[in-house]
């Protein structure tokens, strides 16, 4: 059982540090106790005028002054030092000190009668032998040794004595050190127990139970202890890039099972001092003390580990992660925790597969961001938005077919808010279904004075197409309001629309054409997926992005792109409408290709309702078209802004 007990606290090293630990645990009463002991042999001195008690309480003092510094020494210097030094120290100042008590009370009773000296002997012994048993019975090695060293040469100084009295103090002495030695050993095998049993709740408590990394609680608890102790310390977000669609196509079992593959490879490249941990979903965490050039190389390293392919069962998948790195030495867990999160967003942003440091600069876009989506909120209830009209002309006929609804923001103290900042805000926090639901019905109604051949388009949101929206009624009741006819309005749709929810977009738009609204395919040739569910949309235009057209009059390859999709759009007879014409080149080149229609800033730029009325009627004259290319259109301006 002896050689059981000591290799358990061997060959656990948490175990050993807690055991030593508690060695230590009592700062206060081990000085006090060598003060007393020190003051009661230098008492028998004085009264005696032996000057072996003055030098066993020299002794003795000394072993204090030991034993004191020893516990300074581990209190400062813990982490500097092994748990095996520390354990050796303890040993020695107990082991000392119950040599000198023993020497003490067995000259005590052999060397002198009076009544005095043996019975401060006799209480001083006893009340060492009862303290070793109440403070250091979790430890039987080192408390047989004590209980030995400080009773047996004590007991037989007693028995030799002769004396009665002495003789039965004897006997109670050997008894409480047999059974102090046998406690011991079942105290120490509960505190095991109970050890081991605090160490697995606290290990389920701290655990994923998919990865068998730390979870969230786990890692505050790491980071927490290391920022406390002030080590350098880098914190990493690691996020698996679309792991949402691994769960949606392939379930969560496979989904879990590359959680584990990816929990393994992040782990297969840390050093020992380094901690991994699942913090939730598909988001792991990675806290190092390296150098900043080291942990920037760490992060380049993850970020090529999943280079390669990972099979999960049956299937293989491509996957990919995106790193957030940021510095928390210093600073709070939660402020770490967010600069952390900043750096990712920003490397997903970017477009994933990457990683970042955090900047003080992703603070402040952040903080701006909350302010605006606050601002946004307030804005729709408040009515700052409003539609602007670009229209898109016949370049045969020059009159105008229809006008594209874009919406702007007019912030009472930013001023005008771009689209580009203030859309995908809106997709992300929800309110895209309002903004939305207005623009249809503003747009309609600003349709109603137009001649009847002149129709208007709606860009509409992929987030406006959740089951849990009826953008299908909100056309419907916007038609019904404001008496439209249905073949005058266009509902526009990117490619990317189809991403989510393929079927469900699909059938949307069969019931959208059912009421007699047009469909149009917006910025074609810049989506995931260009041509594969093209046959399948049900769409009445195709609306050619701008990025065909910014060299088409100078480019034969992007006229031959142009080409292409002028014989693919003839060929499932579906009109053309061209973007982005910013320079009569450009509508000379585009003009070739005969589209439906034409939009750009050539043209005219986005405007409100109020100046786009007076000429909606009219044909166009096109003067810019007359003029130098150079005086035409500032370049880096977009059309769809």
């Amino acid at each position: 059982m002896k050689t059981w007990a000591s290799k358990t606290v061997l060959y656990d090293p948490e175990l050993r540090s807690v055991m030593v630990r508690a060695l230590y645990g009592t700062p206060l009463a081990i000085p006090i106790g060598m003060t007393i002991a020190t003051i009661v042999i230098a008492a028998c001195a004085a009264i005696t005028g032996d000057a072996a008690f003055a030098l066993l309480s020299a002794v003795m003092g000394c072993v204090g002054a030991f034993r004191l510094g020893t516990q300074i020494l581990y209190r400062r210097k813990q982490t500097s030092f092994s748990t095996a030094v520390f354990e050796r120290l303890a040993y020695a100042g107990a082991w000392a000190t119950a040599l000198t008590m023993s020497c003490f009370g067995a000259y005590a009773v052999t060397a002198h009668a009076d009544d005095r000296i043996v019975t401060l002997a006799v209480a001083q012994t006893i009340g060492y032998i009862a303290g070793i048993a109440g403070r250091n019975s979790s430890r039987p090695f080192i408390t047989n040794v004590q209980v030995t060293f400080a009773a047996l040469p004590f007991a037989g100084a007693l028995i030799a004595s002769q004396i009665p009295a002495f003789v039965v103090i004897a006997g109670a002495l050997l008894m409480t050190v047999v059974l102090t030695i046998s406690s011991s050993e079942v105290i120490h095998r509960v505190f095991l127990s109970n050890f081991r049993t605090t160490r697995d709740l606290k290990t389920i408590a701290t655990t994923d139970s998919i990865t068998s990394l730390l979870n969230r609680r786990g890692f505050i608890e790491e980071v927490e202890e290391r920022l406390s102790s002030g080590r350098r310390t880098y914190l990493l977000s690691v996020d698996v890039d679309d792991f949402k669609t691994v769960n949606d196509t392939l379930g969560h079992d496979v989904g879990d099972a590359l959680l584990s593959l990816v929990a393994a490879r992040i782990s297969s490249v840390l050093e020992s001092s380094e901690k991994a941990a699942r913090i939730g979903g598909d988001e792991f965490m990675i806290v190092s003390d390296r150098t900043s050039k080291d942990v920037a190389e760490l992060a380049a390293l993850v970020v090529s580990l999943f280079a390669d392919p990972i099979s999960v069962g049956k299937a293989t998948l491509s996957v990919s992660v995106s790193i957030g790195l940021t510095n928390a030495t210093g600073e709070s867990i939660e402020r770490s925790l967010k600069h952390c999160d900043l750096a990712l967003y920003k490397a997903k942003a970017e477009g994933k597969n990457r990683w970042l440091s955090y900047v003080p600069e992703l603070s402040e876009a952040y903080d701006r961001r909350i302010e605006l989506e606050q601002d946004l909120a307030k804005a729709i209830v408040e009515g700052q938005f409003e539609l602007h009209f670009q229209p898109i002309y016949s370049p045969r006929g020059r009159t105008i077919l229809l006008c594209e609804a874009l919406m702007r923001w007019r912030h009472p103290t930013r001023g005008s808010v771009s689209p580009s900042e203030f859309i995908p805000l809106a997709e992300q926090n929800g309110l895209i279904k309002s903004l939305g639901s207005f623009a249809i019905e503003q747009a309609l109604k600003a349709a109603i004075s137009w001649p009847q051949p002149v129709g208007v388009s709606v860009n509409v949101s992929a987030k406006q197409f959740h089951r849990d929206h009826d953008l299908v009624g909100v056309i419907e009741d916007a038609l019904r309001r404001t008496g439209v006819a249905p073949h005058r309005v266009t509902i526009e749709v990117t490619e990317t629309t189809l991403a989510e929810d393929k079927d469900f977009v699909i059938a949307t738009l069969h019931r959208i054409r059912a009421l007699g609204v047009k469909v149009a395919l917006d910025d074609f040739g810049t989506g995931y997926s260009s041509l594969s569910y093209f046959a399948e949309l049900p769409i009445d235009m195709l609306k050619i992005d701008r990025a065909f057209v910014g060299s088409i009059a100078t480019s034969t390859k992007a006229r031959a792109l142009m080409r292409a999709i002028t014989g693919l759009a003839g060929d499932l007879n579906v009109p053309m409408i061209v973007e982005g014409v910013e320079t009569p080149e450009q509508f000379e080149a585009v003009t070739r290709f005969a589209p439906y229609g034409v939009q750009g800033f050539l043209f005219a730029r986005p405007m409100p309702k109020e100046d786009i009325d007076p000429i909606i009627d009219r044909r166009v004259a096109l003067p810019a078209i007359d003029r130098p290319s150079t005086t035409t259109a500032k370049k880096g301006r977009s059309s769809a802004a």
